[in-house]
């Protein structure tokens, strides 16, 4: 978003940017960089909050357009526990998918008086198709490559994909000469799923293990070499946090096939002989500061796309190609012309299903608009304070008093390990909010009855 507002920028949209940290220690710098705007931009993770608190703080005027980006995840429950009471008419909510804007009506139902807008413009940072189409290789041998891009993880439902790749090898042998290979490229965020533990199983069940490949996390402008080297991308996720699946997109601009579970937005976006039915676990009780895979996909209709079914690529990134203009409009446009820029919410069966399914437990957000001022006011010093931004404290006597409050200890000392290794702000550290959601003892969790 940041690239598409800078070369956007011009006498139609007049950009400017501003330091999202100095906003909230200098009240005349927020007072001279947000006075005079018409509109507010909001991309910095789940913390629009603050703007809204400046904006009542202050006393000013401007429209705020916010973003959600995972689904029953503490961080954006709570931006959006604490943005309720302060919405305005022109307030929009710019949402990656229609599952993703019918999760959040489902939760904070007074959204459905507000613009949300389907937006999720991440085509402007793709290379030429031509180009990327142009390195597809031409797979001669009799091996089908099977892809998999992204965390590889438990919620991910990674493991599934070694089983489907143990079960094709088995089962084809004797009938052809054609071996199944995984191909799989992302940060590995589960102990389960590590390439040793991956080749160990597959020596046990197969007797070799080099139809595994592993590579480690790529930035975007590196995947499209590793998207090129794959027949097939499988996605077979059934994560909590799942409001898109970004690679099928991108693995559609790359014209690859996919077959993915049916769950979140998938069935937005992939056409349904290739969506994979999902048994959801019921009356389990998730927390939402952690990932959690929330069912088991059907392997059996999986390996059935695969060895039945012609595999083709999907089209679904055409329908992203105008959101880079959508948002652009959204940003210029009020009123009755910014409703209409807004869809109606139409679900697919299994959305509606799933997402009526879901019971949440969380504080009450029919606060007084008094106590959310308050509450991200005393917020807004741990905010810069965890950042080491508060003169006055040290920022190990922040982390003191977190580690002294915390209801989740191990993730908040994989926080802090974390940090060791970064810069320390908000950008790069990541999980601030959840560290957040501690100190305001914002504990959610959900269950599917």
């Amino acid at each position: 978003m940041t690239w598409l507002l800078k070369h956007r920028s011009g006498p139609a949209l007049n950009v400017h940017f501003h330091d999202f940290n100095r906003l909230l220690s200098d009240d005349s710098y927020a007072v001279e960089m947000l006075a005079n705007a018409d509109c507010v931009v909001s991309n910095v993770g789940p913390h629009a909050h603050y703007y809204f608190y400046l904006r009542e703080h202050l006393r000013l005027s401007y429209r705020i357009v916010r973003d959600v980006h995972t689904a029953l995840w503490s961080g954006y429950l709570f931006q959006e526990f604490l943005c309720h009471p302060f919405l305005r008419y022109d307030d929009t909510l710019l949402v990656p998918s229609r599952y993703a804007r019918g999760v959040f009506e489902a939760i904070f139902p007074g959204l459905k008086h507000f613009p949300s807008l389907l937006s999720h413009p991440l085509a402007v940072c793709f290379p030429e198709r031509e180009r990327i189409l142009s390195k597809r290789s031409r797979n001669t041998d009799a091996d089908l490559i099977l892809g998999y891009l992204g965390r590889i993880s438990e919620d991910k439902n990674f493991p599934d994909l070694v089983r489907l790749l143990i079960e094709l090898n088995q089962e084809t042998k004797s009938l052809s000469s054609r071996r199944y290979r995984l191909f799989a490229c992302g940060h590995n965020h589960s102990s389960s799923c590590e390439p040793h533990l991956v080749d160990q199983m597959l020596v046990q069940a197969l007797g070799i293990s080099d139809v595994y490949s592993y590579s480690p996390a790529r930035s975007s402008a590196e995947i499209w070499d590793f998207l090129a080297r794959i027949d097939v991308l499988l996605f077979p996720t059934t994560s909590n946090l799942e409001t898109l699946g970004r690679v099928l997109i991108e693995a559609s601009y790359a014209g690859l096939p996919v077959i993915c579970s049916d769950h979140a937005a998938a069935s937005e976006l992939i056409e349904p002989e290739y969506l994979c039915p999902v048994q959801y676990r019921r009356g389990l009780v998730y927390s939402c500061h952690s990932d959690h895979s929330l069912g088991s996909v059907d392997l059996e209709w999986m390996k059935r796309c695969l060895l039945e079914r012609e595999l083709k690529p999907t089209t679904c990134y055409e329908s992203y190609l105008c959101h880079p203009d959508r948002l652009i409009d959204a940003l210029s446009t009020t009123g009755s012309e910014l409703r209409t820029l807004c869809e109606p919410l139409v679900l697919a069966e299994s959305q509606h299903a799933f997402i009526r399914s879901i019971a949440i437990s969380m504080p009450s957000f029919a606060h007084r608009p008094s106590e959310s001022l308050g509450l991200i006011a005393s917020l807004i010093p741990w905010f810069l304070g965890l950042q080491g931004l508060v003169p006055a404290v040290s920022r190990k006597n922040w982390i003191q008093r977190l580690v002294g409050l915390t209801a989740h200890p191990v993730r908040t000392a994989r926080f802090i390990e974390r940090t060791r290794n970064t810069s320390q702000d908000f950008t790069d550290v990541g999980a601030i909010d959840i560290e957040l959601c501690n100190v305001a003892n914002f504990l959610p969790t959900f269950s599917l009855d």
